[in-house]
């Protein structure tokens, strides 16, 4: 899959996993923005856009005089298309990965925002993105899509995601060509997986030969077949198929 939408409910731990990959990530060509909690104590009283070339810009707070009304906060909404727009287009144009977090009701407020996430998914590179569970109709067709792989995530499954996630995304940033091949070998799986037509049993012996590539290419790594591709061929089933 192209995108992935990491989908969780307030507190699962949605930025806090993208941190952690960005983190590790850091030596690849990455861009795209945080949405960060702004506190006074232990009050939260705003937010936080956070590009990843450094800079913090507030975007959303209980106390601004001006701006659009989003339950409690008002959000500014010149930082998105001053700030988050320009980053979007910026990481289209120069990013291997383009993180987005989030996608929620506050950033979706500008059209010219909503404008700018449509053409990266359109045209733009593989994007990580974020989002609650709220039933927008921006979001709804995102995650529609069949380039859209969903990641739903919990307090409880959100360490085994992370670790999926940094092994997959290291492995699509990797310039060794072995592991371009699997990656390449496992992208059709998942476009046989999503287009519904191919039978059960020539997706299962193309996964056959994926874990034998696998672990002849990494004798040594015997749980990389589920680690990198199990879980995902898993859940593109249930998302695609759900039979």
């Amino acid at each position: 899959m192209k995108h992935l939408l990491i989908v969780g409910r307030p507190g699962s731990g949605k930025t806090t996993l993208v941190k952690e990959l960005v983190r590790s990530l850091r030596h690849c060509p990455i861009d795209g923005f945080l949405t960060e909690e702004c506190r006074e104590g232990e009050q939260r009283v705003g937010f936080w856009l956070s590009p990843l070339d450094g800079r913090q810009v507030l975007l959303a707070h209980r106390r601004l005089e001006h701006g659009t009304r989003v339950g409690p906060y008002l959000v500014n909404p010149s930082v998105l298309e001053n700030v988050a727009v320009p980053v979007i287009r910026r990481g289209v144009q120069r990013a291997f990965l383009l993180f987005l977090d989030e996608l929620g009701k506050m950033e979706l407020s500008s059209k010219a925002f909503e404008q700018a996430v449509q053409e990266a998914f359109d045209r733009g590179p593989s994007i990580v993105a974020t989002a609650g569970v709220s039933p927008i109709p921006f979001l709804t067709a995102l995650k529609r899509r069949r380039d859209v792989e969903l990641i739903p995530l919990s307090a409880v499954n959100r360490e085994d995601v992370k670790e999926e996630l940094l092994a997959r995304l290291s492995a699509l940033c990797a310039e060794d060509e072995t592991v371009r091949a699997l990656q390449r070998q496992a992208d059709r799986i998942c476009e046989l997986i999503v287009s519904g037509d191919v039978p059960l049993i020539d997706i299962e012996i193309q996964q056959a030969a994926l874990r034998e590539a696998a672990a002849r290419a990494f004798p040594d790594k015997q749980a990389l077949y589920q680690l990198l591709y199990e879980s995902r061929f898993r859940r593109l089933w249930q998302q695609f198929r759900r039979e």
